[in-house]
């Protein structure tokens, strides 16, 4: 089936709220508690008793951004049933969040993960935008509360990896993928409130990435570390995820428009050369790390190392969606005609190599030629999926000059 026109793209709008999200509404929602977490290979829920905080927060979000944008009232619901459920089974008596609770509500791991704080977070502003519940926002202050009491790092900056109740080893290593998110968070509640509190704590996560998270050498974003914020040893400290190089060019860009600190702009163009010189499938002739006609031109890798070799060669969805994402700022922050260009040529890779029949669902993963490596479709995917055609919309609603992200897409 037709799924999207990749060069018309204001087939896009339509195609995510009027096919994916009430396929997945249809299926994905558990009357007994919270959301199911994954479909299979024929969109079918998969039932599992287990539900964790970061899907529920991330379904939340998505059904949260999907009501605001058309009102359809059974988004909405989707997006109270995911907050009821989240406060009612997974919120910890510290004000914290559970890692993983039953759909009845059993406490299944009593963790209280930096990464998951960040989704309730950005879960929360979503929600607050779409239903002005000002509960959401009272919610977001004491997460933000417990976060600093329980997983701040007073010492070296940032965020403990997670917190449990009678464990006092560190986990390493510590990672800059949690923070990555939080920023995204803080930025996602400064737009919905207005207050400045979350602007400033976001910058200083920026400050933490300048001084910790990126390579001199290379302008590459490091993932693991030590304890005090040097890069890991050996292949942990040496990997280079292409996705998260370029789903910070889009995170900068958004610091970038809210605050107007350009001091973020050599960084994120050192993301984006780092990443699309070495994070991208090259075909015959380019060079690179091609395959020639048997690899997917085009297409981000999974993985590389700090020199650029390829590391993994796998293909997951989410470094797609990043991709397009820092094409959208790119075409915003510097007017880079090419990028805009980009962004349908990576929409058709998606629609070719990823997406399945019906239309809403996807193969997670492939091999370096393109083969699926995996059956089932994993729900917490749907939120960057949902983001980067929501940024591509909204790319084609507003132009660079009268951007407001008070009023973004």
């Amino acid at each position: 089936m037709q799924l999207f026109d990749p060069g018309d793209l204001a087939t896009l709008r339509p195609w995510l709220l009027d096919r994916v999200c009430p396929f997945w509404l249809q299926r994905i929602i558990d009357p007994a508690g919270g959301f199911f977490e994954e479909l299979d290979a024929i969109g079918s829920p998969i039932s599992r008793p287990r539900r964790t905080t970061l899907v529920q927060a991330r379904l939340t979000y998505v059904w949260s951004h999907a009501y605001l944008l058309n009102g359809d009232p059974a988004f909405g619901e989707a997006a109270r049933h995911g907050v009821a459920f989240l406060m009612r089974s997974a919120r910890a008596p510290d004000g914290g969040w559970f890692r993983a609770v039953s759909s009845e509500g059993a406490t299944l791991d009593n963790t209280r993960d930096a990464y998951d704080h960040a989704f309730v977070l950005f879960a929360l502003a979503w929600y607050f935008r779409a239903t002005h519940d000002a509960s959401a926002i009272q919610l977001a202050d004491a997460t933000w509360q417990s976060m600093q009491e329980r997983l701040a790092d007073p010492r070296h900056g940032g965020y403990f990896e997670e917190f449990t109740p009678g464990r006092s080893e560190l986990k390493l290593p510590r990672r800059q993928n949690p923070h990555m998110h939080l920023l995204e968070a803080l930025l996602a509640l400064h737009v919905a409130t207005g207050e400045k509190n979350w602007l400033r704590r976001a910058g200083a996560l920026i400050d933490l990435f300048k001084r910790r998270y990126v390579d001199l050498d290379t302008g590459a974003l490091i993932e693991f570390f030590t304890a005090d914020w040097f890069q890991a040893a050996g292949a942990a400290g040496a990997l280079r995820e292409p996705g998260h190089q370029f789903e910070w060019v889009w995170l900068l860009h958004e610091y970038f428009r809210l605050s107007g600190d350009d001091s973020v702009t050599p960084y994120a163009e050192r993301l984006f050369a780092f990443g699309t010189q070495f994070g991208i499938e090259r075909g015959a002739g380019l060079g690179g790390q091609g395959l020639g006609d048997q690899g997917l031109a085009g297409v981000v890798f999974d993985g590389v190392d700090a020199a650029g070799a390829l590391t993994a060669g796998t293909k997951l969805l989410w470094p797609q969606t990043e991709y397009i994402k820092a094409c959208v700022a790119r075409a915003e922050w510097f007017g880079d005609a090419q990028a805009r260009g980009m962004i349908s040529a990576h929409l058709a890779l998606i629609a070719k190599h990823f997406m399945r029949p019906d239309g809403a669902t996807w193969h997670n993963q492939l091999d370096r030629g393109g083969k699926p490596l995996t059956a089932n479709t994993p729900a917490r995917v749907l939120y960057h999926l949902f983001m980067a055609v929501a940024e591509v919309d909204r790319l084609m609603r507003s132009s660079a000059a009268s951007y407001n992200p008070a009023n973004a897409f």
